[in-house]
């Protein structure tokens, strides 16, 4: 079964010739870098009981031309930079959200329609990542947002759009990503375990029983990653320029690039969160601490390179998160 989909509207005249001739960026953006997307009512309900949906023709050409060119100004090997988190992929950067190039896409008219029209609210931009893979990288395995929204609570939303920046064809090279209907499970309980057991962590309390429970249902060798996930899961073609929005409850994994004419695979994401999200102080120490892996009974250590959130200094546990000086763009 595939995802819901929206598609873009036709594109509109093409410029002139000196106007093409200009960078993408000195052009009014949601004309040149994102395409209207019109959204029915049912790829609305079907983005809220799913909690994905892919936007075909999102991004134009010289869209995806700049965010390639952007990532790949910075991709590194995660062990050149001697951290752990990532190094199931080939190379991967960090803090594209901060780029003049990123900030032109998730700024654009269009852009913001269509992600206010999805989740009914305004968002604050909080980072983007770039991750490439190769047939020797597999990815991440079966996991959730835990470690890119640990700052907010279990019930404030946080969302991800994932843009491939080669096609993907699961029934070919793959390279794609893999994932699970909220309707058919969610993680929502998981960031309430780990609000639960990251209370206990920080208060110096052991969580080795629990943990360990944990750990045999949510390791990715269990027979719940093993055999339900994989019997369930969605896969979806994606040609260059889609896009791919989920929210932060979503089940999902990397697919292998399998051996083919394709050497490597690159994507970039952008990750977003409810305007009125609060800052989660308990929980984003104890998902730092393990990386992640509190709200499933695993500990993978601190990882050096995934710190958003903890710039939230000048403001408290439960505060909202737009009232720091250090918050993100709202969209």
């Amino acid at each position: 079964m595939d995802a819901p989909t929206a598609s873009a509207a036709p594109a509109a005249t093409s410029p002139s010739a000196a106007t093409a001739a200009t960078s993408p960026f000195d052009r009014a953006p949601e004309r040149d870098l994102v395409n209207p997307i019109p959204l029915t009512a049912d790829d609305i309900a079907g983005f809220r009981d799913k909690g994905y949906i892919a936007l075909r023709g999102l991004l134009t050409p010289d869209c995806t031309d700049a965010l390639r060119a952007e990532a790949l100004k910075s991709v590194v090997a995660a062990r050149d930079i001697g951290a752990t988190y990532g190094d199931t992929f080939r190379r991967l950067t960090y803090a594209l959200g901060e780029t003049d190039t990123f900030k032109a896409v998730y700024t654009a008219r269009a852009f913001r329609k269509v992600l206010g029209t999805l989740t009914g609210t305004r968002l604050i931009m909080t980072e983007a990542q770039g991750f490439e893979l190769n047939s020797e990288r597999n990815g991440f395995p079966w996991h959730y947002g835990s470690l890119s929204f640990r700052f907010i609570r279990p019930q404030d939303m946080g969302y991800s759009i994932w843009i491939p920046l080669d096609p993907i064809d699961p029934t070919g090279q793959g390279g794609g990503m893999a994932y699970i209907p909220e309707t058919l499970f969610s993680a929502r309980g998981n960031f309430q375990m780990s609000s639960l057991l990251s209370a206990r962590l920080i208060a110096g309390e052991s969580i080795a029983d629990i943990s360990a429970g944990l750990a045999q249902v949510y390791n990715e060798n269990s027979i719940l990653m093993t055999g339900l996930f994989e019997q369930h899961r969605e896969e979806d073609h994606f040609a260059v320029g889609d896009a791919f929005v989920f929210n932060k409850y979503v089940w999902h994994r990397s697919s292998p690039l399998r051996p083919g004419p394709m050497a490597t695979r690159l994507a970039v994401n952008m990750r977003f969160i409810d305007w009125r999200a609060r800052l989660d102080r308990v929980m984003f120490e104890g998902e730092a601490a393990t990386g992640g892996g509190v709200g499933m009974g695993a500990d993978w250590g601190v990882q050096k390179q995934t710190t958003y959130g903890s710039q939230f200094v000048d403001i408290d546990h439960g505060d909202e998160i737009r009232d720091s000086r250090h918050c993100g763009m709202i969209i």
